[in-house]
């Protein structure tokens, strides 16, 4: 009974000890979460903004006028950036985004398929799957800011420049509340895909089409304001794929610390049942052993 009940009062202290580590997680990701969560709401006016300049911009023009609105029609080698965590303890988090992220390249049919990863768990399962990590970038969740997101972006601008690659796309956690995170691919470059191009797009030599409803001018001309324009709408959404997955990250910890912090308290509430219903089947025995020792002598 001793030995017993002794093991469960060390089981509750261990339990215990784990439920304030969890619960001070869960404060810590709260905190993380809301001002997580608070720059990615705040910059979405900005990102959807310039999205739609672009499209109204590039719904007058001649899209082949820019080759990051078109690209390049034979698609041979793509770039996909995955964005997950250096961490765990976030629950499914992780787990649900590269899932996502390897299927979505296994039903790739380009000849060449390299991946850009931020964050060591990325980092291993593209490994795993054996895709060549073209670069490796450290994940902007505890402190995202537009100028760590600047390299990926150069990056990318560069690689597509270049003719490295055909098709650039985004795999990244798009948040939607602190219980709903999904998964989402995006294609970043071209930024016009090729089943959306209009008709006949190429064949106009000016660089303006007519419009019934209104025309643009502008200055100095179409190709530089693209040249400036379209770089950074690139830019922008890479950053705001990254502080959606920030946000996402934090809430999913936050739940997940939320839930062991729960599983926690009801497991210490069950041994101490357990250790109440020991220590009383013990008083009950010693009662019996006393009884029977008394009834004994006499």
């Amino acid at each position: 009974m001793a030995v017993s009940t002794l093991f469960i009062k060390r089981r509750i202290r261990s339990v215990g000890n784990t439920r304030k580590i969890t619960k001070a997680m869960e404060l810590v990701s709260a905190a993380k979460m809301r001002k997580a969560v608070h720059m990615a709401v705040a910059s979405r006016g900005y990102s959807h903004s310039l999205k739609d300049i672009v499209e109204e911009i590039s719904a007058r023009i001649d899209p082949f006028l820019h080759q990051l609105l078109f690209g390049r029609k034979d698609s041979k080698n793509i770039l996909a950036i995955v964005v997950a965590s250096d961490r765990g303890l976030c629950g499914g988090f992780n787990a649900q985004l590269l899932r996502k992220a390897l299927e979505f390249l296994q039903r790739r049919t380009e000849s060449e398929i390299n991946v850009v990863t931020l964050g060591k768990r990325a980092d291993r399962a593209v490994k795993r799957a054996g895709y060549k990590i073209a670069a490796s970038f450290e994940p902007i969740a505890k402190a995202p800011s537009f100028e760590k997101a600047q390299p990926i972006s150069q990056y990318v601008h560069n690689e597509f420049i270049a003719g490295k690659v055909d098709r650039v796309f985004i795999v990244y956690t798009d948040f939607k509340s602190a219980i709903s995170q999904i998964p989402t691919v995006e294609q970043l470059l071209p930024i016009i895909p090729e089943d959306k191009l209009p008709a006949g797009a190429g064949s106009n030599e000016d660089e303006i089409r007519e419009s019934e409803s209104s025309n643009i001018l502008f200055e100095p001309n179409a190709k530089e304001i693209l040249e400036q324009l379209l770089p950074r709408l690139v830019g922008i959404k890479i950053y705001q794929a990254l502080l959606e997955s920030a946000a996402s990250e934090h809430s999913a910890r936050m739940l997940a610390m939320q839930n062991a912090t729960s599983n926690a308290s009801q497991m210490i509430d069950d041994l101490t049942f357990t250790f109440n219903q020991a220590r009383q089947a013990g008083i009950t025995r010693e009662i019996l052993e006393i009884s029977a020792g008394k009834a004994a002598i006499e």
